[in-house]
C-alpha cells in the first residue's frame, strides 16, 4: 500500500514540471513559427511594393523557393509559366498570393498563430497608417520537417486556400476553349 500512495505522490509532484515543459516548448514553437513568418514577410512586403519586373511572388519562389512546400512552389511556378506564355490574357492568379490583395499595404504584422493537425495557421494583418486590420488579410500554414519551417498553403477570408485555386486554374486551362 506503502509503494501505491509513494507513486501516487510522485504522480502529483511531477505533474507540473511536466505540463510546465509542455508550456514552455509549445510556447518555444510558436516563437519559432512567428520569426519564420514574419521574417519572410519583413523580407517580401518591400519587393512587393515595388515596381520590378513582373509579380513579386516570382522572386519569392526563386530566390526563396526553400521556404515553400515543393508542392506548393511547383504549382506557382506552374501558374507563372503558364501566366508568361499567355497574351494578352489573364490565365493564372491576378493577386498578391501572400497578401491576398493587389494593392499592398506598407507593413504587415503577425497575429493570432493556431495549432491545427500538424500545422501552425498564423493570422497576416494588414498595417495602414500605423493601425493593424481587426480581421487577418491572410493566413499562412506553414509545418517543420526536418527541422525547418515551410509554407504549405495560404488561406483567405473567402474560405479558399491558394492551393485550391491554383489547382483550379491549372484545370481551367486545360480544358479546350469553346472558341477554338
Amino acid at each position: 500500500m506503502t509503494l501505491i500512495r509513494f507513486s501516487f505522490w510522485c504522480f502529483l509532484t511531477l505533474l507540473p514540471v511536466g505540463l510546465a515543459a509542455q508550456v514552455h516548448g509549445s510556447r518555444m514553437t510558436q516563437e519559432s513559427v512567428r520569426g519564420f513568418v514574419q521574417a519572410f514577410y519583413d523580407w517580401y512586403v518591400p519587393k512587393a511594393l515595388s515596381d520590378g519586373t513582373g509579380p513579386a511572388w516570382n522572386l519569392a519562389i526563386k530566390s526563396k523557393a526553400s521556404l515553400f512546400d515543393p508542392q506548393l512552389a511547383r504549382a506557382l511556378k506552374e501558374d507563372l509559366e503558364a501566366q508568361s506564355r499567355a497574351e494578352g490574357e489573364i490565365v493564372g492568379l491576378d493577386f498578391d498570393p501572400f497578401l491576398d490583395t493587389q494593392d499592398p499595404a506598407g507593413h504587415y504584422k503577425l497575429g493570432k498563430i493556431t495549432l491545427k493537425g500538424g500545422s501552425y495557421w498564423v493570422d497576416v494583418h494588414r498595417v495602414s497608417s500605423g493601425k493593424m486590420s481587426v480581421q487577418p488579410c491572410v493566413v499562412a500554414q506553414v509545418v517543420q520537417k526536418e527541422g525547418r519551417w515551410y509554407f504549405v498553403d495560404f488561406h483567405y477570408s473567402s474560405g479558399r486556400d491558394l492551393l485550391v485555386i491554383l489547382k483550379e486554374l491549372k484545370e481551367s486551362r486545360e480544358k479546350p476553349s469553346p472558341f477554338s
